[in-house]
C-alpha cells in the first residue's frame, strides 16, 4: 500500500488556483476582516505589513498587534506584528505570520487509515517593512522571507511588497494601491509554484461615525474579487462591522464578514466571524495596542 498525503495546502484557502504558499492569502487583523477584507486604503495599523505597507506611514508612535485564527479543519493561523515610528525617518515594521496544519491522519491510496501514522505541514514568513507619510501621500515597501514544510519536504522563498495611499481633496476620502508577494517561486519535491501575487486597489470614506471601504483584488491564482464593508463607531469605544467579499467558491452567505471591536486608551480587542460554506466557520481574534 502507498501512503498518500491529504492536500492540506490546497485547503488553506477556499478557492481554485495553482500558486504555492497559499497561506499568504489568509487575511489577518479581525478589524479589516470584519469589513470584508477591504484594507488597501483602510489600514493604519501594524497589519499594514500584510495589506499595504504604505499604511505604516500613518503610525506616529508604536503599534502592536496579535491575531489568532481558529482556522478550518483544525488548522491554526497566528499573526504577530509591531510597528514603530522614528520621527522624521518614518515608520518601521516587523511581522511573523504562521500557519500549521496540525496532526493529520495518514491514509492509503484506497482511503484506509494507517494506524499510528500522522504527518503535518507548516508555513511561516518573517516580514520587514517601512512606510513614510508625505503630507497627502504615504509610500511603503516590505520584504519577507518564507519557509514552507510539508512532512519531510521543505522549501523557502523571498518576496517583496509595495504600496501607496493618497488622501484626496474630498474630506474623508482616501485611496490605496498595493501589490504583494512579488518574489521567487517555491519548490516542493519536483514541482515548482509561483507565489500568490495580490494586487489591491481600494478606497475608504469616513463620514461622522461611519467608515466605508472597498477593494478590488486581483491575483495570479484566483478570479478577481471585490471586498466591501462598513464600520460604525458608538461612543468612541464600541465598533460594529459588516462586509462581504466575492470569490470563485463563495455561495450565499459564505462571502459574509462581520465583527465587533472595543477600543479604549489605545488598547483594542476585535473579533470577526467568517463562514466558508460546507468547509465550516472561521473565528478571528485580534488584540492590539497603540501608544497614545
Amino acid at each position: 500500500m502507498i501512503a498518500i498525503s491529504i492536500c492540506v495546502i490546497g485547503l488553506v484557502y477556499a478557492g481554485p488556483g495553482d500558486a504555492g504558499a497559499a497561506f499568504l492569502k489568509i487575511p489577518v487583523d479581525a478589524r479589516i476582516i470584519g469589513i470584508g477584507e477591504a484594507g488597501a486604503a483602510y489600514i493604519d495599523k501594524a497589519s499594514a505589513l500584510y495589506y499595504n505597507p504604505a499604511g505604516l506611514g500613518k503610525i506616529e508612535t508604536i503599534d502592536l498587534l496579535f491575531t489568532h485564527n481558529e482556522w478550518l479543519l483544525g488548522m491554526n493561523h497566528e499573526y504577530l506584528a509591531m510597528a514603530f515610528n522614528l520621527k522624521k525617518l518614518g515608520t518601521f515594521g516587523i511581522a511573523f505570520n504562521y500557519w500549521g496544519s496540525g496532526s493529520i491522519q495518514g491514509v492509503t491510496i484506497r482511503g484506509d487509515t494507517i494506524p499510528g501514522y500522522y504527518f503535518s505541514a507548516s508555513d511561516w514568513t518573517l516580514n520587514l517593512g517601512y512606510g513614510k507619510n508625505f503630507q497627502n501621500i504615504s509610500l511603503g515597501i516590505g520584504f519577507k522571507f518564507l519557509s514552507e514544510k510539508n512532512e519531510s519536504l521543505s522549501t523557502s522563498a523571498m518576496a517583496s511588497d509595495l504600496g501607496i495611499m493618497y488622501k484626496l481633496p474630498i474630506k474623508g476620502l482616501v485611496t490605496g494601491l498595493s501589490i504583494t508577494n512579488i518574489g521567487t517561486s517555491v519548490k516542493l519535491d519536483q514541482e515548482s509554484f509561483s507565489l500568490p501575487i495580490m494586487l489591491r486597489m481600494g478606497w475608504k470614506y469616513s463620514l461622522y461615525n461611519f467608515s466605508f471601504a472597498q477593494d478590488l483584488i486581483v491575483t495570479n491564482s484566483d478570479n478577481i474579487s471585490l471586498a466591501s464593508g462598513a464600520e460604525y463607531t458608538i461612543a468612541e469605544i464600541l465598533l460594529l462591522r459588516l462586509g462581504y467579499k466575492t470569490g470563485p467558491s463563495y455561495e450565499g452567505f459564505s462571502g459574509l464578514r462581520c465583527g465587533i471591536g472595543i477600543m479604549t486608551k489605545g488598547i483594542g480587542i476585535d473579533y470577526a466571524f467568517v463562514p466558508y460554506g460546507s468547509l465550516g466557520v472561521s473565528h478571528r481574534f485580534t488584540i492590539s495596542f497603540r501608544k497614545m
